[in-house]
């Protein structure tokens, strides 16, 4: 097993990315903020999220087969099981060879009609955010073009597609 990380054309806000999910059994969505840092920033100030903040990116993930959504934060990292093989805070990564992946395959091998090379389309997934981590074995992922720019409006839009 190893991991490689994905890099995009933005980075996962370090403060408050704020991930939201929204999903149904085929496809799930993954909104959270990105970095946007204003130039003119003293660094004494904080600003407080609220969700007519700008800034999103939406993730869609096509036919997934499980996720995980919470602990461990970016403070206890070094407690989650990939931590070894290089597992960073604030950023997308795959996991190759990947052990869950091999465990949802055991568990629908005693299906009717299993076939082990039904797996092989999957991927897994890590986003390591400031205070959670969600994990997704899918097909694959892709970014949304046409996104609001807010995570309240981005909500409304993603809700009238599932």
């Amino acid at each position: 097993m190893k991991i490689e990380e994905i890099k995009e054309k933005f980075d996962i806000d370090v403060g408050a990315p704020t991930p939201t999910i929204l999903s149904n059994e085929l496809n799930l969505y993954l909104i959270f903020y990105v970095s946007n840092v204003d130039p003119n920033w003293d660094g004494k100030s904080i600003h407080m999220r609220t969700d007519q903040d700008d800034g999103i990116i939406t993730i869609k993930f096509d036919l997934f087969e499980q996720f995980k959504f919470g602990s461990p934060n970016d403070e206890a990292m070094s407690g989650h099981p990939l931590y070894e093989l290089g597992l960073k805070p604030y950023s997308i990564q795959k996991v190759i060879d990947s052990e869950w992946i091999k465990q949802l395959k055991k568990i629908n091998s005693v299906h009717p009609y299993h076939k082990d090379e039904l797996f092989e389309k999957y991927k897994h997934f890590i986003f390591f955010f400031h205070d959670t981590c969600f994990e997704i074995v899918a097909e694959s992922y892709s970014i949304e073009q046409n996104s609001e720019l807010n995570l309240r409006d981005e909500i409304q839009r993603i809700s009238k597609l599932l």
